[in-house]
């Protein structure tokens, strides 16, 4: 039987749910999944991982400091990957991420060159951190992965990231599309009656113009400017507003734009926090594994990233028949406009080192973003129903058939073989 030996972040990021929808997927194809990795306070479990076989190494973390030194000191998981492969030779070796586990692969896979003579295949997945964020402190040592004659094959999400990394860090091979996998389960668009269902579950009424937005609300992802885009069109709208906020709250943010926030009396509701904005009421949900669940009775889905090497959030709101409105800077952007399913409104593009500073900045990023764009096409969405309900449906059946687990594995077995 074919075994995977593979390492990635068990986080809430896209990167790391996506991985792990693909390796529950090939364990059911007939594969042996063994992850190993270092755990992190970011751990995040997600859906269905009891088909992969996990082993923690919790006593060794790996920290910032230590990543961006370039230096790793500490093998004992590339030690149990070699150990591993030694149990079963018809095994070949997957990195989600450069940093660390890329980095430890390629040691595992010259410890077998060296030591015991095995070359089993070695496929590396760089993520959208790996590159704009850790990635510029240490361009020789991304470089050095991406470009090892290790590793026989690179693979990532989107046309516009494989550009960025070739470009920034000057790249000579070539890197290949391995496509993000939708959970269909899941993602779906629901019936009218379904969707009014489910708001009268969550307290809403069918008439409410509900946003949605749903990220890990890092600074990247600017909730601030989020908030504001939806606070301005609320404003010119004749329906009552609500956003709805999914991911960790961004407590910097609310108190920047002194929204008055109480704590949500429902304990059996979904959501943790209401805020009040004028013309507009913002809910907080944290941390949510089950994201559809709001998702699928919005009418819009709304995102002002500086910079996404895809944005699986997109993917999942256009899975569920939503429009979207998003900044023109994500990988997905491509993939928006041949489906008709929404609108991205113009971004400013900027190098990995200049969106470093961005993000660092405390002022707001506003001025990089076309928000009148962005005001002007969720009105739209909200006065033109039926356009909207056929942009949705266009969406959704485009994401459907495109971003399939068949899809994925077949690029994924292309290159590892």
């Amino acid at each position: 039987m074919k075994e995977i030996l593979t390492s990635y972040h068990h986080s809430f990021a896209g990167g790391s749910k996506n991985t792990s929808r693909l390796l529950n997927y090939l364990s059911d194809q007939g594969y042996t999944i063994n992850a190993y990795f270092f755990e992190t306070p970011q751990f995040f479990q997600n859906h269905q991982d009891s088909k992969i076989n996990s082993h923690i190494l919790n006593s060794h973390k790996i920290q910032s400091e230590v990543i961006q030194s370039s230096t790793i000191n500490n093998y004992a998981l590339s030690n149990q990957i070699v150990q591993r492969f030694e149990q079963n030779r018809n095994s070949f070796l997957f990195a989600a991420n450069l940093f660390p586990y890329a980095d430890l692969m390629v040691d595992a896979k010259s410890q077998l060159l060296n030591n015991h003579s095995q070359n089993p295949p070695l496929l590396i997945h760089p993520v959208g951190s790996d590159c704009w964020q850790i990635g510029p402190q240490i361009k020789e040592k991304v470089r050095w992965l991406i470009d090892n004659p290790l590793v026989n094959a690179v693979c990532t999400y989107s046309d516009l990231f494989v550009h960025d990394i070739k470009e920034y860090y000057k790249i000579k091979r070539e890197i290949f599309i391995l496509p993000p996998v939708l959970e269909r389960e899941r993602f779906y668009p629901l019936t009218n009656e379904e969707k009014l269902q489910r708001r009268k579950e969550l307290g809403f009424n069918e008439s409410d113009f509900i946003v949605n937005h749903h990220s890990s609300m890092r600074r990247i992802k600017c909730p601030d400017v989020v908030l504001d885009i939806v606070q301005k069109a609320a404003s010119l709208m004749k329906k009552k507003c609500i956003l709805i906020m999914s991911g960790p709250v961004p407590v910097d943010v609310l108190t920047s734009l002194n929204i008055s926030t109480i704590e949500y009396k429902n304990q059996d509701s979904i959501f943790k926090f209401e805020s009040n904005a004028e013309n507009l009421k913002i809910f907080w949900t944290g941390i949510l594994s089950d994201v559809e669940f709001p998702l699928q009775i919005a009418d819009v889905e709304i995102n002002a990233s500086l910079y996404d090497s895809f944005n699986l959030a997109l993917m999942e709101a256009m899975a569920c028949g939503v429009p979207v409105v998003s900044s023109s800077v994500v990988g997905i952007a491509k993939h928006i406009e041949l489906a008709k399913g929404g609108h991205c409104f113009e971004t400013d593009k900027l190098n990995f080192d200049d969106l470093n500073k961005a993000i660092q900045l405390d002022s707001s990023k506003e001025n990089l973003f076309d928000i009148d764009f962005a005001v002007s096409a969720i009105l739209e969405i909200a006065n033109k129903p039926y356009a909207s309900k056929e942009m949705g449906l266009n969406g959704a059946k485009y994401m459907s058939e495109t971003f399939s687990y068949e899809n994925a594995a077949k690029a994924f077995h292309k290159h590892i073989n």
